[in-house]
């Protein structure tokens, strides 16, 4: 018998695969604009950070990865200058989750710029073996589970040391195992979510909701079962007290007012002209890209919900991906969450979830993936030619 040129159906392949590409990614954008220093990939501003914290400055307010990488030094710290930096606003130290990793890795020796990259680069292999397991137990190939760590918005948050890979990682681990009915350790990887994205909070909540409805319906009391969604409430509401006392913040304020949430489907409706206006993808090859990356994120969500109707989905998997679902739909930021090539990162976990919901259909993905692929490619590019 030939023997056959396929890869191994290994979930371990497609981390490997995942971390490898991602790697590279790093490695070039480092050599071509970093000049070898991992620290410009914090983008530190001079409004905020100042040369102690011994980053690369760049004039102006910088972007949300300084905040990251003074957490990173020292997570419990809430002096009004660490590393430093200035948090722009106390909500940034609920995002722990992230930044708490990347300290726990510096625990070694490792300089904080550099645990951040290390951390991210960690958690979308681990999501790369997670796809992998999951697409096999669909019964397709491993490789199918690259879907997952393919998502076009990790480019920027790799390039800029944000917490969507860790959220994303964190979220559909929590999923994978609450099918598993590893309910508890679901709980812990839930609570990792929500503890580096607040927006996560939305998937946990609908699961809580379900559940809480299955009580009153069967008279049952709380179990094991419930650990999935009562942990991860119960330490995004403590840490948010936490917060709220040592960094004189008010319980609620969630968001720092970057974001609101609007009527579901209102911002969709008034942004998604723009996007696809003439004058919007005549003005630069990436908003091109962005209007596919649009469409392609549209089109992988309503397929998502029409199968979670047409065929039977897990509890726990249909319940996060409606309640990140309805998120989407009602979230916004003051420059437009769609007209806004980089904010498309916010919906890593509604994408995640609705891939795993057509992993588990029979539905052919192979065009989906070669758009993926394209849109990753082109964004990625983006950010080693000077984004």
């Amino acid at each position: 018998m030939a023997q056959s040129n396929r890869l191994p159906n290994s979930p371990l392949l497609v981390g490997t695969i995942a971390m490898g590409g991602w790697l590279v990614f790093i490695l070039v954008r480092l050599l071509r604009l970093a000049d070898g220093d991992v620290g410009y990939f914090v983008l530190a501003g001079t409004e905020f950070t100042d040369a102690s914290a011994g980053l690369p400055l760049l004039d102006g307010a910088g972007y949300d990865g300084q905040f990251f990488h003074r957490l990173a030094v020292n997570p419990f710290d809430a002096g009004d200058r660490v590393a430093g930096t200035v948090l722009d606003s106390s909500w940034r130290a609920a995002r722990i989750g992230y930044p708490l990793l990347a300290w726990i890795v510096g625990l070694s020796g490792v300089p904080a710029s550099w645990a951040l990259v290390i951390v991210n680069l960690a958690a979308v292999t681990a999501l790369g073996f997670l796809g992998g397991r999951i697409a096999r137990s669909a019964g397709r190939d491993a490789m199918w589970g690259l879907l997952l760590p393919l998502y076009y918005g990790f480019a920027f948050s790799i390039a800029r040391d944000l917490s969507e890979v860790v959220a994303t990682t964190a979220l559909v681990g929590g999923v994978a195992l609450g099918m598993n009915r590893r309910h508890v350790v679901a709980g812990f990887c839930f609570s990792l979510a929500v503890l580096s994205r607040e927006t996560m909070v939305a998937a946990v909540f609908a699961i809580g909701l379900v559940e809480l409805g299955g009580i009153i319906r069967r008279r049952r009391s709380l179990g094991s079962v419930d650990a999935v969604w009562v942990l991860p409430l119960m330490f995004f509401s403590l840490w948010q007290l936490v917060v709220a006392l040592l960094w004189d913040r008010s319980l609620s304020d969630v968001g720092g007012g970057t974001g609101s949430l609007r009527i579901p489907g209102a911002a969709l409706l008034e942004q998604l002209p723009i996007v696809f206006s003439a004058s919007y993808v005549g003005d630069a090859t990436l908003n091109i890209v962005h209007a596919v990356e649009v469409c392609v994120l549209l089109a992988v969500v309503l397929v998502a919900v029409i199968a979670c109707f047409r065929s039977g989905q897990p509890r726990i998997l249909t319940s996060a991906f409606v309640g990140l679902a309805a998120m989407m739909l009602t979230v916004d930021v003051p420059i437009g969450i769609w007209t806004d090539r980089n904010d498309l990162r916010m919906f890593a976990g509604v994408y995640a979830l609705a891939v795993i919901i057509l992993l588990r259909t029979k539905m052919r993905l192979h065009l989906l993936a070669c758009i993926v692929a394209v849109c990753t490619g082109a964004a990625a590019l983006s950010f080693v030619v000077g984004a």
